[in-house]
């Protein structure tokens, strides 16, 4: 009965979000779509549902923080959109056979499949711990073979791809439009040959490998009207969005290199064969991700794999991170930047701490305008593209007005219930924000400096008072000094 009554009233508080902003929120949602290099007008294709993609991880490894950043933009995004009452299919791939995958089988003596059964347990805990929502579907390449090789069957049958003695290649020069997303152009014929990996150079467009035949019978294959052989990289995404969501989606995303050639020629596949355009309304691309100023990379060492940024940075922290920049901005993660993150969560964690047991008297009307004023401004900015840095500018003008009034006494009980209702309706994407006290027990060392830094504050010996201050937080112990008292707690 309990969880009946909690469920029944989370849905009164999600129509009671909705109303809220159909009543002080008019802005119209924009969306930057690569394909026409502006922002536009979001329409879904059917109303108030859409189908979203989003390109996932090839699991020959451990997802690295370039990974976390994408997937955490992208959940933030379809968040806010189930938050603006839209209904979101939401799909992520699991590339599980590529030429990567059976490198690296190969080198740890064991098979792909084991490969990407292990890592694929790793990518969802990494999901998980990041707070980023489970998607609808998680469709794995090798679960839709017998649909990709329909799919290079009727390209093949359009004209749109021809076999060679190694493999199915697909004909650019035979779909028109080819590098209207990317802006590649291609020349009457072809401009280079055909290459054997699923690795492309990015100056270069050229036909690439739908199908590749079995070279060596101790490779993955399966049976196909070419012989034994397993699928080309990009006709995958083509298949399973096509499967999952349709011939023609609402909004595809993935990180910025994936434009050329992946995307592009799903574009070409997609279109060719069923000859809807477009294949997608919005395309959508997260920035790049240096690591202390370089691009991230194993001969550097600073490729950090999600798992150790996990054991070094709290998952709120990092969503914290990727939720101050702008999903397209290319980010620059760093030591010094996640240190800025961090005090600046515990400033919001010591904000609704001080929240939750206030107790004034003096409730003040102008929070209500207040209240109202942050979410058009916070609804505003994300719904321009989802400007995430405007939002999160707004959220902290608001607690610096909220601080000031409970300076001033001139806050109450009910003001603060206010406050921290918006603060509960944004974290529905956000996910960053804790509602619950938490306190932890003093050590008898750190009872003893709280006694000297309260007497040292009673003598006015501010100086010593704020070395005793940071000494405290170095244990751990996190001090507020508020008008009802000093307020500690424990970090997490």
């Amino acid at each position: 009965m309990e969880k009946r009554a909690r469920a029944l009233i989370a849905a009164r508080q999600r129509v009671l979000f909705v109303f809220l902003i159909n009543l002080t929120c008019d802005s119209m949602l924009k969306v930057y779509n690569t394909l026409h290099k502006t922002k536009e007008e979001f329409k879904s294709i059917e109303d108030k549902k859409i189908g979203m993609y989003v390109c996932g991880p090839t699991v020959y490894g451990p997802g690295h923080i370039g990974h976390a950043r994408t997937y955490v933009a992208f959940d933030i995004i379809r968040r806010y959109l189930e938050y603006r009452d839209y209904t979101v299919k939401y799909v992520v791939n699991i590339t599980d056979i590529h030429d990567d995958m059976i490198k690296k089988s190969a080198e740890l003596g064991i098979t792909i499949f084991e490969l990407a059964n292990k890592n694929i347990e790793l990518f969802m805990q990494d999901l998980d711990t990041l707070g980023i929502k489970k998607a609808d579907v998680y469709p794995r390449v090798t679960e839709h073979i017998k649909e990709i090789v329909d799919f290079v069957k009727d390209l093949e049958d359009k004209g749109f791809a021809y076999e060679t003695d190694d493999g199915v290649y697909y004909d650019i020069s035979k779909f028109k439009d080819y590098g209207k997303l990317s802006g590649i152009k291609v020349k009457e014929q072809k401009t280079g040959t055909r290459v054997e990996t699923d690795k492309y150079e990015k100056d270069k467009a050229q036909d690439f490998a739908l199908w590749k035949k079995q070279k060596d019978p101790s490779e993955p294959a399966w049976d196909s009207p070419w012989g034994k052989g397993r699928p080309g990289w990009h006709i995958e995404c083509s298949v399973m969005s096509s499967k999952h969501l349709g011939e023609q989606i609402d909004i595809h995303g993935g990180a910025v290199d994936l434009i050329f050639p992946h995307h592009e020629n799903e574009i070409a596949q997609s279109e060719a064969r069923s000859g809807k355009v477009p294949f997608v309304k919005y395309w959508m691309h997260s920035g790049f991700l240096n690591v202390e100023g370089q691009k991230m990379s194993k001969s550097l060492g600073n490729f950090i794999e999600i798992p150790d940024l996990l054991k070094k940075h709290d998952a709120r922290a990092f969503r914290f991170f990727v939720s101050g920049l702008h999903y397209k901005s290319r980010i620059d993660f760093s030591e010094k930047a996640m240190e800025k993150v961090d005090k600046t969560l515990e400033k919001w964690d010591l904000f609704i701490e001080r929240l939750l047991e206030w107790k004034g008297e003096n409730e003040n009307e102008a929070v209500g305008k207040l209240v109202g004023e942050t979410r058009e401004k916070v609804v505003g900015a994300l719904d321009d593209d989802f400007m995430l840095p405007n939002a999160c500018a707004a959220l902290q003008q608001m607690q610096t007005e909220v601080n000031r009034l409970i300076e001033k006494n001139e806050f109450g009980k009910k003001n603060a219930e206010e406050v921290l209702s918006l603060l509960k309706e944004f974290n529905e994407f956000l996910k960053v924000f804790e509602f619950e006290k938490k306190t932890g027990e003093l050590t008898p060392e750190q009872e003893k400096l709280m006694g000297k830094r309260k007497q040292a504050r009673k003598d006015k010996d501010w100086g010593k008072a704020d070395e005793i201050r940071d000494k405290l937080a170095e244990q751990g112990v996190i001090i507020d000094d508020t008008p009802q008292g000093t307020k500690w707690r424990i970090a997490k």
